[in-house]
């Protein structure tokens, strides 16, 4: 295949423009360009050949980690194909500087080496630089016409006759209609898949994405359930304590197994600094931590854990605040990764205060939960005795994942008077209603209750099975926290967690340094990325060419260097000699055919079929002895020079 002048200097450009690699594609179009103008060229072997290939290999996998560092996970794969032509670009300069017109791609590894046949790697760079540049769906003309020309060149050997230039023109239009249509079908998929991906994600962290005016509890339900030891966040406190109770929701309104937040609005909160925001209070509290969570759903929406008394956020890199009127934080849009520092005044409570609603006992539960508060006189003289006394009936209950309800009871009446055994959202809510009971104020809350410190991490885990239900309750003039469920709910929860929960929790953090890293990473690191790459390469590519002697390009003429038989025919030199005299031998053009197409112009006394007879002999007949046919055909070739010098 032969390319016009500036041709390859025009596609990498062009590559350049189309994908953001503009300055890279005009350094390499300008060192491609002067291997017309320099004539030196490098003595390469084949195993020079398949260190550069293994070098192609290297670049691969960087520009691998290059888009894994960039971009988004769903964006790796169509960053990847956007940079295929830089994998090209070490084997493009070792053909168009070297003695040999095609180049061995091939691999290394210990003593074994596989290699493929030549090729001329200049027509898979052009293919690479097509579906590189449709993959960027630049939608313009200016991509249009650009990529139409290369394609026409590309193909232009091609047509020799006007019979062929017909069917040259058509295959081009339709290459370049395939081609387009290619990378919009990459593109299309692409996104599909990303879409498809983000579904999944929908479930991924569902008990972050709590419903702050709602939830349905698992009271009744048979079977047990599922947990996960999923890590969905981290806290770093400044004194770290345990447990630690992380707050969602509260709820205060009950309708059979549902609990509400009522009245449902929220008031939007409004950043007074850069990335600062006050949820609650006045200034800043006198404690910090700092949050690591993953916001996954709907586009980072999801409702915060936060300790009680927050107070402010800092360095919260989200697009908007709501705040419900029970005090529940939600983030309307935000990054899947969501890092920020909260501080806040545990002594101190920012929740409104006590409510009609908070004293709402349903009417089908009063009569089971006034017969307990009697039967067991839990009604004390004042709010804190009545609280503690409820904490001593709970004491002699415990905790079960598999609940099964006695057909015709209500659930909490099967609760408190029969299995006495439940989990933490029956022991939630049978408190919140015993303590209205008694004329006290409180409320259902749903968050994480934390207890695992990691020390590699320095940091206290919050696992999927940390969700817990537990109750505010309004007694001396501030709302406490009043946790009955069993404390071995912890234990029980934990028991089938996985064997390879150690190994799960590592990539989880190698997870998360790395989002932290591609959040934060700077344009500065993004270059000594490139550099470095760009430096391994020179490197290796001067450990190849310093060990290669130079040959001027005219001398050069058609050598093969890579030990292929008959690569030493002198016939090579008669068919340069011919076609400096103009008679040039047409791409795919047999050589018995050139011979007889141009046997009037040859006019020689030798006839040319004899030595091309013995040049293919030498060339691909496996049985013949090569040193009697060299050594023939050398005879054949010095009776033509003689012929000449006369």
């Amino acid at each position: 295949m032969r390319f016009p002048p500036l041709f390859l200097g025009f596609s990498t450009i062009f590559w350049g423009f189309c994908t953001g690699w503009e300055v890279f594609s005009i350094v390499a179009a300008l060192i491609f360009e002067a291997s017309n103008i320099i004539k030196m060229r490098f003595d390469l072997q084949k195993k020079d050949f398949i260190r550069i290939s293994d070098l192609s290999s290297i670049v691969m996998l960087i520009l691998l980690f290059y888009a894994y560092v960039e971009n988004e996970p769903r964006m790796i794969f169509l960053s990847f194909i956007t940079t295929l032509p830089i994998i090209f670009m070490p084997l493009l300069f070792a053909q168009l500087f070297s003695t040999s017109d095609k180049v061995i791609i091939g691999t290394k590894w210990g003593k074994r080496t596989h290699s493929h046949s030549p090729v001329d790697v200049r027509m898979l760079y052009i293919l690479s630089i097509v579906f590189a540049t449709a993959a960027a769906n630049i939608k313009s003309v200016w991509f249009a016409i650009p990529f139409l020309v290369m394609i026409l060149i590309a193909l232009s050997g091609y047509a020799r006759d006007t019979k062929t230039l017909k069917r040259y023109v058509g295959f081009s239009l339709v290459a370049v209609f395939i081609t387009i249509l290619i990378g919009a079908t990459v593109v299309a998929g692409h996104w599909l898949i990303g879409r498809k991906m983000m579904e999944w994600y929908n479930d991924w962290y569902e008990s972050l994405s709590a419903d702050p005016f709602r939830t349905s509890t698992a009271m009744g339900e048979l079977g047990k359930m599922k947990l996960s030891g999923e890590i969905v966040f981290r806290v770093y406190p400044e004194e770290p304590s345990i447990p630690l109770y992380m707050k969602q929701s509260d709820y205060n309104v009950i309708v059979r197994n549902t609990w509400y937040s009522r009245p449902k609005r929220t008031e939007s909160v409004f950043p007074d600094n850069d990335m600062e925001w006050q949820f609650f209070g006045a200034g800043e509290g006198g404690k910090r931590m700092k949050i690591s969570i993953w916001m996954n759903k709907r586009k980072g929406e999801g409702v915060l854990p936060l300790p009680n008394g927050a107070k402010r956020a800092l360095e919260l890199d989200v697009a908007g605040i709501e705040k419900s009127a029970l005090g529940a934080v939600y983030v309307e849009e935000g990054p899947e990764l969501l890092e920020f520092t909260i501080t806040y005044d545990p002594e101190n409570s920012f929740e409104p205060m006590p409510r009609r609603s908070d004293l709402f006992v349903p009417k089908e539960e009063e009569s089971v939960i006034d017969e307990v508060m009697r039967q067991n006189g839990l009604i004390g003289a004042t709010s804190e005795e009545t609280v503690a006394n409820i904490e001593r009936f709970f004491a002699s209950f415990n905790y079960t994942l598999d609940q099964k309800n006695r057909a015709g009871d209500s659930y909490l009446a099967d609760f408190l008077n029969n299995t006495r055994s439940g989990h933490c959202e029956y022991f939630a809510t049978a408190t919140v209603l015993m303590l209205r009971n008694a004329g006290i104020a409180a409320r259902y809350r749903t968050g994480f209750m934390l207890d695992e410190y990691d020390s590699f991490e320095n940091a206290i885990i919050a696992r999927k099975r940390d969700a817990h239900a537990w109750v505010t309750a309004y007694v001396g003039d501030r709302w406490i926290t009043v946790d009955t469920t069993p404390p071995q709910w912890k234990e029980a929860d934990s028991m089938e967690k996985s064997f390879f929960e150690p190994v799960n929790d590592f990539m989880a953090w190698l997870k998360m340094k790395y989002e932290n890293y591609r959040r934060k990473k700077s344009s500065e690191f993004n270059r000594i990325l490139i550099s470095v790459a760009v430096l391994l390469t020179v490197f290796l590519m001067v450990r190849v060419y310093l060990r290669r002697k130079r040959i001027k390009k005219d001398d050069a003429g058609k050598r093969q260097l890579f030990e292929i038989p008959g690569s030493n025919s002198p016939l090579y030199e008669i068919l340069d000699f011919y076609e400096k005299a103009g008679l040039k031998r047409d791409d795919n053009e047999t050589l018995r055919r050139w011979i007889e197409k141009n046997r009037e112009n040859l006019g020689e006394n030798i006839d040319l079929s004899e030595l091309a007879k013995l040049h293919e002999e030498l060339r691909f007949d496996t049985g013949a002895d090569k040193a009697a046919v060299l050594s023939e055909l050398m005879k054949k070739y010095e009776d033509w020079k003689k012929s000449k010098e006369s």
